[in-house]
């Protein structure tokens, strides 16, 4: 069978997860308050849903999570049914070459907080895992909520036509926005999870825009690990390659792919209309994803300072490269470059505006309070049983 190895090796670290305390499955027996429930519910009236839609959202997420394939036995329902939700769109825009290959990947869901999917080589075959962490879609959800509600300040006026001044004036006239960018990091930087982040599901006017941003980002992240996988990369024993290179190419061959997965009938079934996804093919969900997680970076080594973890090329290069390919095709080109800008653009404005908070921030204090990083925590269960050199996380 293929991936035989794969799925031996993924039995086993699953195996070790379970004896980690920081491994995110989930709890039988859990069920969710009738407290917590209403204000969900209310949640959603707030932001103008009315009953019969709220019913129908949990009757859809209910029958998606119940029929989704089991690949990480005890983790989180939701998180599987994702994964197989992305997983047909991203197989569909593949060649024929590249689906071989990806036979030979181990699609999962990790037992793991943060905004992360891994790349995990098994060694002495040609197999990997692909472990996507449960809390990876929530990340997605949020950063593309509050993207949208600071692009809604300047409509149309966040890219090419762009001001920084007018945008950050905007968003210390909206602190409410700006302060719900801060929570969303904030709290995946201390516990790897959306827990400290309120609550504020998106309006009807917002949700297109919201979903085609978030399922823009979750597809480039497999899109670029499976690219490792189809590119070899990491299978190198001798330590001769070139890990910000690599980097590089999988951004290339993820931009690429998510390019062509936009024009397909197994995307517009996922999306269910037939709408085309700007953020999809221009590459824009990507270029979001990556500057949003460093500046998750910059405020959990704020806190713990693990510089392990950065090993990937600059975000600004990284951006620029996916920008700027295949500027020769004029009609798509000028779009991708407003699509894009607009993300490079907000995550800037949003930086600088963070900065001062972070400067005034008392991160000393917090993680004093701590008692570990959740991140080297979960890190310890897959080192020992994979050779170092041989994983990449986006």
């Amino acid at each position: 069978m293929k991936k035989a190895a794969a799925v031996d090796l993924w039995v086993q670290l699953l195996a070790r997860a379970r004896a980690n305390d920081w491994s995110s499955f989930q709890d039988p027996e859990y069920s969710i308050s009738d407290t917590d429930r209403e204000v969900v519910r209310q949640a959603f009236l707030d932001a103008g849903w009315h009953a019969t839609d709220i019913e129908a959202l949990e009757d859809g997420t209910r029958q998606r999570s119940v029929s989704a394939p089991v690949t990480s036995e005890g983790v989180n329902r939701n998180s599987e049914a994702m994964l197989e939700r992305l997983l047909k769109p991203l197989m569909s825009g593949l060649s024929p070459a590249d689906r071989l290959l990806a036979d030979e990947a181990h699609f999962v869901v990790e037992p793991k907080a943060g905004p992360l999917v891994s790349t995990i080589n098994v060694p002495m075959t040609d197999e990997t895992i692909i472990a996507m962490g449960t809390h990876f879609t929530r990340y997605c959800g949020l950063i593309a909520r509050a993207y949208v509600r600071t692009c809604n300040l300047l409509p149309f006026a966040t890219g090419m036509e762009y001001s920084e001044n007018d945008l950050r004036l905007k968003l210390r006239r909206n602190p409410d926005l700006l302060f719900y960018w801060w929570r969303i990091f904030t709290s995946y930087a201390l516990t790897g999870t959306h827990c400290l982040t309120e609550f504020k599901p998106s309006t009807k006017d917002e949700i297109l825009f919201v979903e085609q941003m978030a399922a823009a980002m979750e597809i480039f992240a497999l899109a670029h690990e499976l690219g490792h996988h189809c590119l070899a990369h990491g299978r190198q024993l001798n330590g001769s390659s070139d890990s910000r290179s690599e980097e590089f190419e999988a951004d290339s061959f993820a931009a690429k792919l998510c390019e062509t997965i936009e024009g397909t009938f197994a995307y517009r079934e996922m999306q269910g209309y037939p709408l085309p996804n700007p953020y999809l093919w221009s590459g824009a969900g990507g270029i979001l994803l990556l500057g949003s997680i460093e500046i998750f970076r910059k405020v959990k080594e704020k806190i713990f300072y693990n510089p392990h973890f950065n090993t990937h090329p600059d975000f600004v290069d990284r951006a620029d490269k996916i920008t700027h390919r295949n500027v020769l095709q004029i009609a798509s080109y000028q779009t991708r470059l407003d699509f894009c800008s607009s993300a490079r653009n907000v995550l800037k404005c949003v930086l600088l505006e963070l900065e001062p908070i972070m400067r005034v921030w008392p991160f000393e204090e917090l993680s004093l309070k701590l008692p570990e990083d959740w991140e080297v925590a979960q890190e310890g269960r897959t080192r020992s049983l994979v050779p170092g050199g041989l994983q990449h996380t986006i």
